[in-house]
């Protein structure tokens, strides 16, 4: 029995982060696709093992935009089995732009991206207010152990 509507078998996503990896490495700079590729096997590492984490490279600067896209992408691939995901732009409320991976009938209407946008800008001003209450809790921590 063939389930069509059934999420893609673990080989069948490796096939494809493989391919699309190749085509990666055929058009980007060795630099970059070598950066690219260890980002990709530490977050891949990170995901097997059940854990979460944040990637950093060594020179954020040489991370560009559109290695961060295909970061994202190969990521995708992975963790849904799909190919066809649409990037869409999202700028944030602190002037930075980010984006989003999303289903292509999703991408293409706009209450749904918007709706993305919204919840991304909602989530992002909660995590700046945690962080910043966090920020001031260990900043009155050191105060008081410093006496």
């Amino acid at each position: 029995m063939n389930d069509e509507g059934a999420a893609p078998g673990e080989d069948s996503r490796a096939a494809k982060v493989a391919l699309y990896m190749e085509t990666l490495q055929a058009r980007m700079d060795p630099d970059q696709y070598g950066a690219l590729a260890r980002a990709l096997h530490e977050a891949f590492h990170l995901l097997a093992q059940g854990r979460e984490g944040t990637i950093d490279s060594e020179d954020d600067s040489t991370f560009t935009l559109e290695m961060n896209r295909e970061f994202a992408t190969v990521l995708t691939m992975l963790l849904t089995g799909k190919m066809d995901q649409q990037i869409v732009e999202v700028p944030g409320s602190d002037g930075h732009s980010g984006f989003v991976l999303m289903d292509p009938e999703e991408a293409d209407d706009p209450a749904k991206v918007q709706e993305v946008r919204d919840f991304i800008d909602q989530w992002s001003t909660e995590r700046e207010s945690v962080s910043n209450e966090l920020d001031g809790i260990a900043r009155a921590s050191n105060l008081s152990t410093d006496d």
